[in-house]
């Protein structure tokens, strides 16, 4: 669902986005046949592959559950994309989508009972289901670098702006004592509004980059960033690697969710 809803919103942004500025062009050029409008729309597309840990707990007022000792959960691998569009005109706000989906599975046979939505467990089959959209608005302050005594110094690039994240989470656990058993679960749907902040170094071919987004929001907190560096290899294609930490806390039937992910990014980008 949440990469149908990815789909259809990064097909309405550049549609929406190239009728308004093909607009803006015909005004600003009455009786010209202006074909340029489009040079000013620099859209990437990111694809990488996050190989990360599954950590935190599920606490309630009978255990704490901890994910990576009590589930024993491997080292797990998913696919992620991004689309990023910036445009060349005054006060026009750069655009960032990234979408990811996680999931584990395993059969745990724990050294105690533990409880998950008031149910006792000791012998279960576990899964968890992480899927994380993130659409992030945000405006670039850029500073050229000087070059001096023949030495390039590197420009400089500052975001700020605003992340809309949409977390979709379940994790659930079943009886294998029990044939008829049905699954407990935790299901966490939420979308939040973060601050966003970013800062870019360019150097030759090489682009240091990090980013993050934090919000504490009642008894609930969600946080992400990343830090990494590029390599532009040939014109246009950008090889990456960065390392990413993901995280939320909710409360869903009397049980508290503390759930993270981290680990290491391996991308590679083309810039039309």
């Amino acid at each position: 669902m949440l990469l149908k809803f990815f789909l259809l919103f990064v097909m309405f942004v550049s549609a929406y986005a190239g009728e308004s500025l093909l607009a803006e062009s015909a005004k600003n050029n009455e009786g010209l046949n202006d074909t340029t409008w489009y040079t000013k729309i620099h859209p990437t597309v990111e694809a990488a592959i996050y190989m990360s840990d599954f950590k935190g707990t599920l606490s309630n007022a009978n255990s704490v559950i901890d994910f990576k000792d009590d589930f024993k959960y491997a080292d797990t691998t998913s696919s992620f994309f991004s689309v990023e569009t910036r445009f060349d005109y005054d006060y026009a706000p750069n655009i960032y989508i990234s979408y990811f989906n996680m999931t584990q599975k395993n059969d745990v046979l724990f050294d105690r009972t533990v409880t998950m939505v008031s149910t006792p467990f000791t012998n279960a089959t576990t899964n968890i289901d992480y899927k994380v959209l993130n659409m992030t608005v945000f405006q670039d302050f850029k500073a050229k670098g000087a070059v001096k005594k023949g030495f390039y110094l590197g420009d400089i690039e500052l975001d700020i702006g605003a992340n809309l994240k949409v977390i979709d989470y379940l994790v659930r656990m079943k009886d294998n004592a029990n044939p008829n058993a049905l699954y407990m679960y935790d299901k966490v749907d939420a979308t939040i509004v973060l601050p966003y902040a970013g800062f870019k170094y360019y150097r030759y071919g090489f682009v240091l980059f990090g980013n993050i987004s934090s919000l504490s929001y009642s008894e609930s907190k969600a946080m992400g960033y990343q830090f990494g560096i590029e390599y532009q290899v040939i014109k246009d294609i950008y090889l990456g690697y960065s390392y990413m930490y993901e995280d939320f806390q909710a409360i869903e039937k009397k049980d508290h969710i503390d759930f993270k992910t981290v680990g290491n990014k391996f991308s590679i980008k083309y810039a039309f």
